[in-house]
């Protein structure tokens, strides 16, 4: 597929460590977001400058959100730093912004899977007519949902604006027995560990009670602090408790990996600017 012939974007910044490249990009309106590279294979892409789920403890959306990005702005991301870095294998929708909220996110990830680099993401569910079409319908290569609790009033305190865990729990439950067994291995839940939020045993037992009859692999995330939040990361020994303990209930988890773990990749970290007015 030819690439479009202006991408409305520029790449004004890239910061390097062991396993990123995180990129501050600039877009036509003076707007700006951040992309990552994973490993020098994986584009992480943003899909709304800002974000309206409000979760405290993530930078995307501490100034709300302006607005979603078109799809020329989805793609001149990847072809952005592909012209600097060469060619991707994997996309992701999962830096600033929620990707259900973006109108043209399925009409990227259907572009992504057309030149070969199939697209994933990462959401918080809602609106839940938009999920159940994203779990049925749109050609995804992955589609991990951020839950983050075990019990409602957490979650309600955690992703304000997103569905609550009943109702997550009832379109999984509708949606799982339509789907091919290859299209359920590419669900994911994500639970990202906060201190004196979501880590106590009651919080995780909670979260397996309503979640391990479905099957799901579990991402168990590490949080890297930013500035936008007073939320904190657990200790090591106790991140590697609760793994145990997810595992013993029956789920199938996921650590954080090296690249997450770095400050330039970790979930929530990425940070959107509004334009000027």
């Amino acid at each position: 597929m030819p690439p479009l012939p202006v991408p409305p974007l520029t790449l004004e910044s890239e910061e390097v460590s062991r396993f990123n490249r995180r990129f501050g990009v600039r877009l036509a309106d003076g707007a700006r977001v951040e992309a990552v590279l994973y490993r020098g294979d994986t584009l992480c892409v943003s899909s709304q400058v800002g974000c309206a789920v409000g979760c405290p403890f993530c930078a995307s959306g501490a100034q709300g959100l302006q607005r979603p990005l078109r799809f020329e702005e989805l793609v001149g991301q990847v072809e952005a730093v592909e012209a600097r870095h060469g060619p991707l294998r994997r996309l992701t929708l999962s830096g600033v912004g929620e990707p259900l909220h973006a109108p043209d996110a399925p009409r990227f990830v259907a572009w992504a899977k057309e030149r070969g680099t199939p697209a994933s993401l990462t959401t918080s569910g809602g609106p839940l007519r938009r999920l159940e079409r994203w779990l049925r319908d749109v050609p995804h290569n992955g589609l991990t949902l951020s839950v983050h609790a075990g019990r409602e009033p957490t979650r309600a305190r955690l992703v304000p604006r997103g569905p609550s865990l009943a109702e997550l729990v009832a379109t999984l439950r509708a949606a799982l027995p339509e789907l091919s067994r290859r299209r359920k291995k590419k669900l994911a839940l994500a639970y990202l560990v906060l201190a004196g939020e979501n880590d106590v045993d009651a919080e995780v037992d909670a979260f397996a009670a309503r979640f391990a009859p479905l099957g799901l692999a579990v991402h168990l995330y590490a949080y890297n602090p930013v500035p936008t939040s007073d939320a904190q990361p657990i200790s090591r020994a106790r991140y590697e408790a609760l793994y145990a303990r997810l595992s013993d209930a029956g789920l199938r988890v996921r650590m954080s990996s090296q690249a997450r773990v770095e400050a330039n990749g970790g979930c929530g970290t990425l940070v959107a600017l509004r334009a000027a007015r």
